[in-house]
């Protein structure tokens, strides 16, 4: 480990030879006035905030009218779902910190005590702004029948109803607990519900099971709904006959989703294990309450989750301040937002017209050709597909003929995040079987992927499947396989690289891309990343891009070479596609770009710290985020190279890392450059022209730290533009970089 983290930070590397080399753009002068101080809101956005922006730019998508009515719930139930995730990792996190007391002060110059204050502000006005959602589209579905009845509401014959359904599927799988000092509380995991009923007599504490439907559809006319907290509300002395009911109430709890690595092994997956029987009881970040439940009831949870003590609670009753006043507490009147997504499928069915039509996938016109042999293809050709418009199969078919195909000897993948069935893990335990060398380096530690990549691990290795779990301390990220094929007695090198994890549900609604190429440096260079993957020993690429040893310096330099062409007379142009822009040193030299005269164009989904259109620092900088139909997965890096943009000029990479510092210092990630015309016409005319022609979907960032939505809702879609289209690069020629108006939300014409 001691070795990883001396190349880190100790070995400076030139560009590959994939890159044209120019003199460095910076004397030693430049360099120091390159990197001022970062302290304060004026040169960063605070991470935090920025990521829950993101969530409320999702969140509003369920009040855009263009959209059918339960695409927009599922955007609430997406929006409900993220934030509860920011709360178990982020805010966690966050918590940490302030208990450690390091002095640590983030990029935009807050305590750890002063960020959590700042984000449990926003983040319970979002709360309530989802709240507020949900309010908004319960009428809009009952304005087409569909409804979610209060118990007021509900009939005698409706009671009798759930009476017998309540008997008959939910009463003997709940399991009652009380709470005194021979009964301890029972386990909830983090986001589990639970319902507490306040009797005459005490309480009785009910976990809800995960296996028991979250909302019951009841008969009748109209459509209607039932959460099964209400079930329980109405139905209670079927199971407790002789209480007297005072208070009911639902609440749920998130806990830290971290996990707690406590113990020292040199077997990685043992660690991480532990850290997973540990997890289970993390300490809880987030308490949400429903509106019925008493302050008595909500008092004695608090207590026994251990958020405060006694004298907390004195002190808070002393004071006369609500429950809610506290920055774990929150009263919802719909707990589990995130849970309305269980109601989508049902619903679905029965009302077309109120979802998006239907999306069926491309398959690759170049494998139609070659009659699905993927080998004989890239023998002609190097090929991209672009999901979810063109289909995932064809990495499928990839695998399972390398698994089939006797010329093949070997198979390497790595294995980030994918799903139990996945036949991409089908394909490499079939090759194993079929006696070839398969080699799969399995990322134990993607998040919430932790235990079902355990699982499939054990699988493979049962098979036959060598396994490997990384390198303590550094997560493999990239997204690579290697397969060696014989062909004239001579072993030829087939490469898949790709921005997306070989996740096939993920594959349906994440914007990614796959390329396979049969070139042999590309080939060579894969071999070196599984070799350190496997050895710690890490060969220098010549084209490949590779975290953590070359990504940082080699942005850096070409970076730098946009403003090198600028000072010669040159244009100078960048245009980034990424999920989070968050690395301090990357956008220090995206200011000195922008201020150098650089066009900058950044196409960022989630986290942002750069400050964009701010005169004297990043006044030729624009930042967008698309949030769609899909969700924008895909990172690609493209710079000018000193003329107008165009497929035989700029310098064209995609790969699995954002501009983070996690991915850049302390994760092993793939940047590929892109030499085959095709595949740049596609990228630069097609893809990354439409991303920035967007102007449907596109939210711009401006110097306050607001995104702005464009106002043209009969404008560019690039969603609808891949779905329609079967070739991205008939858009044409990437046009000359453009300013969006911040204000006005509308793409003008640039200098």
């Amino acid at each position: 480990m001691s070795e990883v983290i001396a190349k880190l930070f100790s070995r400076m590397f030139g560009l590959s030879d994939a890159v044209s080399r120019q003199p460095s753009a910076f004397a030693g002068d430049d360099i120091a006035k390159l990197q001022p101080v970062l302290s304060g809101s004026e040169r960063l956005y605070n991470r935090e905030i920025s990521d829950l922006r993101f969530i409320q730019r999702v969140a509003e998508e369920a009040a855009n009218p263009n959209h059918p009515l339960f695409e927009r719930l599922r955007f609430l139930t997406i929006a409900a779902d993220v934030l509860d995730q920011f709360y178990a990792v982020r805010v966690a996190k966050m918590k940490r910190s302030v208990a450690r007391k390091d002095g640590y002060v983030t990029a935009d110059g807050l305590t750890p005590a002063q960020q959590l204050k700042a984000v449990t502000f926003e983040a319970n006005e979002l709360m309530i702004s989802l709240q507020g959602g949900w309010d908004d589209l319960k009428e809009e579905l009952a304005n087409h029948n569909i409804f979610f009845p209060m118990p007021e509401a509900l009939s005698e014959r409706d009671r009798e109803w759930m009476s017998r359904y309540f008997r008959t599927h939910f009463m003997h799988v709940l399991t009652p607990f009380t709470i005194d000092e021979e009964h301890p509380f029972p386990f909830i995991g983090s986001g589990g519900l639970c319902v507490i009923l306040e009797f005459r007599r005490g309480r009785i504490v009910m976990p809800l099971p995960h296996n028991l439907p979250r909302f019951v559809s009841l008969p009748g006319e109209h459509r209607r709904f039932i959460s099964s907290e209400l079930l329980i509300q109405c139905c209670w002395q079927d199971m407790f006959p002789d209480e007297e009911l005072r208070n009911f109430g639902v609440f749920q709890i998130l806990r830290d989703n971290d996990l707690a690595k406590e113990e020292m092994n040199d077997d990685l997956r043992a660690i991480v294990e532990s850290g997973l029987r540990s997890r289970h009881k993390a300490n809880v970040t987030k308490l949400s309450v429903s509106e019925s439940m008493s302050d008595d009831s909500i008092r004695f949870v608090t207590e026994h989750l251990g958020l405060m003590n006694r004298e907390e609670l004195l002190t808070l009753a002393h004071r006369n301040m609500d429950f809610t006043e506290t920055e774990f507490i929150f009263s919802a009147r719909l707990v589990g937002l995130s849970n309305l997504s269980e109601i989508l499928g049902e619903l679905g069915e029965n009302y077309p017209g109120f979802m998006f039509p239907a999306h069926k996938p491309r398959y690759p016109e170049t494998l139609t050709r070659f009659e699905n042999d993927v080998f004989a293809a890239l023998q002609v050709q190097d090929l991209l597909v672009h999901w979810p418009f063109e289909s995932f199969d064809s990495v499928v078919r990839f695998l399972d003929q390398a698994a089939n195909d006797p010329d093949v000897v070997a198979i390497k993948q790595t294995v980030y995040r994918t799903n139990d069935e996945s036949p991409i893990v089908e394909s490499l335990i079939t090759a194993a079987q079929n006696g070839k060398t398969v080699l799969a380096v399995v990322e134990l530690e993607a998040r919430d992927n932790e235990e079902s990549n355990i699982q499939l691990a054990k699988r493979m290795e049962a098979a036959g499947v060598q396994i490997v779990y990384g390198i303590i301390g550094l997560k493999i990220h990239c997204k690579a396989t290697l397969v060696v094929r014989m062909e004239d007695d001579e072993a030829i090198t087939y490469t898949h690289l790709g921005t997306g994890n070989y996740h096939p549900a993920n594959a349906k609604i994440y914007t990614d891309l796959s390329f396979f190429t049969r070139d042999e440096v590309i080939g060579y260079d894969a071999h070196l990343v599984f070799s350190y993957l496997t050895s710690e020993r890490m060969g220098e690429p010549t084209k490949l891009i590779v975290a953590p040893y070359y990504l940082r310096q080699q942005l850096n330099d070409l970076i730098d070479q946009e403003i090198f062409h600028v000072r010669a007379g040159r244009p100078g142009y960048i245009c980034i596609k990424v999920n989070s822009l968050t690395d301090p040193e990357i956008i220090e030299r995206l200011y000195a770009a922008s201020e150098s005269g650089v066009d900058i164009d950044l196409i960022v989904r989630r986290h942002c710290m750069l400050v964009p259109g701010v005169p004297g620092m990043s006044s030729r900088i624009r930042v967008k985020s698309i949030v769609g139909r899909f969700l924008e997965h895909s990172r690609i890096y493209m710079f000018g190279n000193g003329m107008p943009i165009s497929a035989e000029g700029a310098a064209i990479y995609f790969g699995s890392a954002d501009l983070m510092e996690r991915n850049l210092d302390a994760r092993a990630e793939i940047l590929v450059p892109v030499e085959s015309r095709p595949v740049r016409e596609t990228l630069i005319d097609g893809i990354m022209h439409a991303n920035v022609k967007d102007s449907r979907q596109s939210w711009i960032l401006n110097d306050k730290n607001e995104y702005v939505r464009h106002r043209a809702d009969d404008g560019f879609s690039a969603h609808e533009f891949f779905m329609e289209t079967d070739s991205p690069a008939s858009l044409g020629q990437f046009s000359s970089p453009g300013r969006w108006d911040t204000n006005e939300g509308k793409l003008s014409s640039g200098n």
